[in-house]
């Protein structure tokens, strides 16, 4: 999608886009498929989004949720499939008739029009009375930290501060919906995170069901009630962040999401209390999966689960510590568990207590046997 075509959308969807609703609105996505050719860009994609939802789309480069995002705001029909918001079908609509609101990634502002017309762009379509113009056009260029530039033209403005502009222009029309593609990323570490947590509060504040498109992971898990993690066209989990971190459902989540270590496992025991797994370095007693058949494992556990103990035990593994990483609050040390195995583990860094030093013994026990996921090795 060029610019021309960015801005003739963004033309057609504010003169109807939905006055304000506290209620929220739904969406649906079912058996959703779309092809390029004969790719496939996305594969039975369902979803179902409540009310006032924030839901983030995240996955690589190329995995499909900016085309997700685009049958959504119906610039894209999909090749098969129906999408309903508020239970009514939708995928038959023009963008227009949609009611919903879009921050491009490469802002799609109206190069004619200053700062504050732009804002005020879809107010005015939608015939809002001057005085009440004025005072919302305000409101969010004082959201956005941009009032001191309103009579600028976006060529005279950074690629940050067009964002912002592209951002406040969606809002300021109270969308029923709301598409988010990567909206935050020309913007410096300190302004996105005063941004992401402005948006999300006035997005929770007004009810606006809200999609956005991200591949930054801290992004996603901090704004979202909700996480869709996607690869290669598909759904791997759908589900809270802390659900996404903590219990990945499968071995990509679990590797894209976060820092984990893989170890090749082995089963030699099951009974009530959970799984007796053998990796490099002694056993583990992790949680009960019962589901899970096979002895070609693999071990996911990240750095924070694993706790360091100077004296040798049942279900713990021996050590040597390779390197040592002082980051702020924590420690980071890389630990050899095996002559072809070195795992990360992270400690928090007690002032006055001296860290682990390089060529230390060391034995690592997990923090609860729930604190660990096994997958399939071949996945």
């Amino acid at each position: 999608m060029d610019s021309v075509e960015q801005i003739e959308l963004a033309n057609s969807l504010y003169p109807v886009a939905a006055s304000q609703n506290h209620a929220g609105h739904t969406l649906a996505l079912e058996q959703i498929v779309h092809r390029f050719g004969e790719m496939i860009a996305l594969k039975d994609i369902n979803l179902n989004i409540r009310p006032g939802e924030f839901v983030s789309l995240l996955g690589p480069s190329g995995c499909g949720k900016t085309t997700l995002l685009r049958i959504i705001s119906g610039f894209l029909k999909p090749s098969s499939g129906q999408i309903r918001i508020d239970g009514q079908p939708v995928v038959e609509l023009s963008p227009n008739q949609r009611g919903v609101g879009i921050v491009f990634q490469n802002y799609a502002l109206f190069p004619h029009m200053t700062v504050w017309d732009n804002v005020a762009y879809g107010l005015r379509a939608k015939r809002v009375p001057n005085g009440k113009v004025n005072t919302k056009v305000g409101e969010m260029l004082e959201l956005v930290q941009l009032g001191h530039l309103a009579k600028r033209y976006p060529s005279e403005l950074s690629g940050g501060q067009q964002q912002r502009v592209a951002i406040a222009r969606a809002l300021a029309v109270e969308p029923k919906l709301m598409l988010l593609d990567e909206p935050f990323s020309a913007l410096d570490k300190n302004l996105r995170l005063d941004m992401q947590i402005e948006i999300r509060r006035l997005l929770s504040k007004q009810g606006v069901t809200a999609i956005l498109v991200t591949h930054d992971q801290e992004e996603a898990m901090s704004m979202s009630d909700r996480i869709a993690v996607m690869s290669q066209g598909e759904i791997h989990q759908f589900d809270a962040p802390s659900q996404i971190y903590d219990q990945p459902g499968t071995l990509f989540v679990s590797t894209f999401v976060g820092t984990c270590n893989l170890l090749p496992a082995k089963v030699i025991g099951r009974d009530a209390a959970g799984c007796l797994v053998q990796v490099a370095g002694g056993r583990l007693l992790v949680a009960p999966q019962p589901s899970l058949q096979g002895e070609e494992l693999l071990l996911a556990i990240r750095p924070e689960n694993l706790r360091i103990q100077t004296q040798p035990s049942t279900h713990r593994l021996a050590g040597t510590v390779e390197l040592c990483l002082p980051l702020g609050s924590v420690m980071v040390y890389e630990v050899q568990i095996a002559l072809d195995t070195k795992i990360k583990v992270t400690q928090p860094r007690i002032p006055g207590i001296p860290p682990f030093e390089p060529g230390d013994d060391i034995y690592l026990e997990l923090v609860a046997p729930q604190a660990c996921s096994l997958f399939p090795a071949q996945t």
